[in-house]
């Protein structure tokens, strides 16, 4: 089983490293994605909207906007008819632009209990394919798009756990990267 203490190293002694709220965050990821299990599969996908979607500055909602028909696509593609009533173990952080960057999400998506049997290149292919499909994804930027895909199984590199951090660790007092607002308003804190 992951626990926090073995991923904070690098951040422990940063003045912007908020360890409590990440940590929170941390075991909520953890919760949702549920028990390592090496049969299944977990993509980690980082997506860079445009700039502007129709002469409109890209921002949180637009981010937002894309991480729930992520999750809505992406769960009816790989679980079928099952998606109507439960959704893939799904998670997104969405970071916000600091004045350099782009407006960018954070995915962790766990494979399990596919309707068919997918190798992780397919998987990786049928991700991308989702992701440019929309209009706030320019496909013709080659990093717009950045996939990996490997065993849902922590190893001696703690590549789940680092995922995982990774995307927790802009969680503040003020700032919650994981929460997301769905289509009839409500607030959800994943």
């Amino acid at each position: 089983m992951m626990t926090f203490e073995d991923y904070i190293n690098g951040y422990i002694h940063k003045t912007d490293y908020h360890m409590e709220e990440v940590k929170k965050n941390f075991n909520k990821v953890i919760s949702i994605l549920g028990e390592e299990y090496e049969n299944d599969y977990i993509a980690s996908i980082t997506i860079r909207l445009m700039n502007k979607v129709n002469g409109i500055p890209t921002d949180w909602i637009t981010a937002n906007s894309v991480a729930n028909a992520l999750q809505i696509v992406i769960s009816k593609r790989f679980w079928g008819r099952r998606s109507r009533k439960q959704k893939i173990p799904y998670i997104s952080s969405i970071e916000s632009s600091k004045g350099w960057d782009k407006e960018h999400l954070h995915i962790l998506i766990r494979f399990k209990d596919l309707k068919g049997p997918f190798e992780d290149f397919e998987l990786d292919a049928i991700l991308r394919g989702i992701c440019n499909s929309l209009e706030e994804v320019n496909e013709k930027t080659p990093d717009a798009v950045k996939i990996r895909i490997y065993p849902f199984l922590e190893n001696q590199y703690k590549v789940v756990g680092n995922a995982i951090h990774y995307i927790c660790k802009s969680s503040t007092t003020t700032y919650n990267p994981l929460l997301r607002q769905l289509k009839d308003g409500c607030l959800i804190n994943q």
